[in-house]
């Protein structure tokens, strides 16, 4: 599946100048995106982690550097990258259950964090990287919950219906959640503080709106919702209270400048400019890609 969106101007990727006292690592994953014709400049940063075949990989925010992190027998979903880039947790089902792992990206250690009862999916760092955002089911049905990033049974209850909760994503402030929940029969958006308290419906003029992801200015949030026999990347702003479509295409993930969003097309995996309009492939040929994370830094 295509993005089925036209290229209005060619994009290059060239890498950044960074100042020699940064670290080389550093220095790799920053890079700069030139629009040409246009005048625009604009640096991406940090990484990006996405499911391919049933396997978790990370490459750099411009495509480059592809590499498989996980190769097991089982499945593995939903990667989230931690705030710097580091770690990344995923869920993952070599126990026969799914439950919560953590990935070290420098040293490829991995270990489970979470494996309560039920179905543990879907966990985010909070921005600070101390805490996770998850779905949990030990109590009956998926709902919200906030533990340690270290693993334990600390747990704390941010939704309580007889619906299905997922898909949390931190405010940058690391205040508030944004998640997907069908308590009112549609998938729709709700709003929790992550202390635990009162969620507030989010009307964002879709009556299917799942995936949301939280952009680190803290003005916009990117999403799903069904049109057309398929899914499209809709982004909700809180300033003017509209949403417009930006895309075809699922999963979306916002990029450090909340300007770019990270998306998957099916077969590809592209990132659009929510302001310039332009899209473009980053990873293909890997089959099925799905659910990107990009991290903040």
């Amino acid at each position: 599946m295509n993005t089925k969106r036209p290229l209005t101007r060619r994009l290059s990727l060239l890498l950044a100048l960074a100042s020699l006292a940064l670290p080389a690592a550093a220095v790799a994953q920053e890079k700069e995106l030139v629009i040409e014709g246009g005048g625009d400049r604009i640096q991406l940063r940090g990484k990006l982690a996405f499911v391919a075949t049933k396997e978790i990989y990370v490459c750099n925010a411009d495509g480059s550097g592809v590499r498989r992190v996980t190769n097991d027998s089982g499945l593995n979903v939903s990667p989230a990258l931690s705030p710097d880039g580091s770690k990344l947790v995923h869920t993952g089902y070599r126990s026969g259950y799914a439950d919560i792992y953590q990935v070290d990206l420098r040293s490829g250690g991995r270990r489970r964090l979470v494996n309560a009862p039920g179905t543990n999916s879907g966990a985010v760092f909070s921005p600070d990287g101390s805490q996770l955002a998850l779905t949990m089911s030990f109590v009956g049905n998926p709902e919200i919950f906030v533990t340690s990033a270290g693993g334990g049974n600390d747990a704390r209850r941010i939704s309580k219906t007889s619906g299905v909760e997922t898909s949390p994503s931190w405010s940058p402030d690391g205040r508030q959640l944004v998640f997907s929940s069908d308590s009112g029969g549609r998938p729709q958006l709700f709003v929790a503080p992550s202390a635990g308290g009162a969620a507030r419906a989010l009307d964002v003029g879709h009556r299917h709106c799942t995936e949301p992801s939280w952009s680190p200015d803290g003005q916009k949030i990117a999403f799903n919702v069904r049109q057309g026999g398929g899914y499209a990347v809709a982004v909700y702003d809180f300033a003017t209270r509209k949403t417009s479509i930006v895309g075809r295409g699922e999963d979306p993930s916002w990029g450090p400048d909340s300007r770019h969003v990270a998306y998957s097309t099916g077969r590809d995996l592209v990132i659009t400019d929510t302001e310039g309009g332009a899209t473009t492939r980053l990873v293909s040929n890997l089959g099925r890609i799905s659910e990107p994370s990009w991290s903040r830094r």
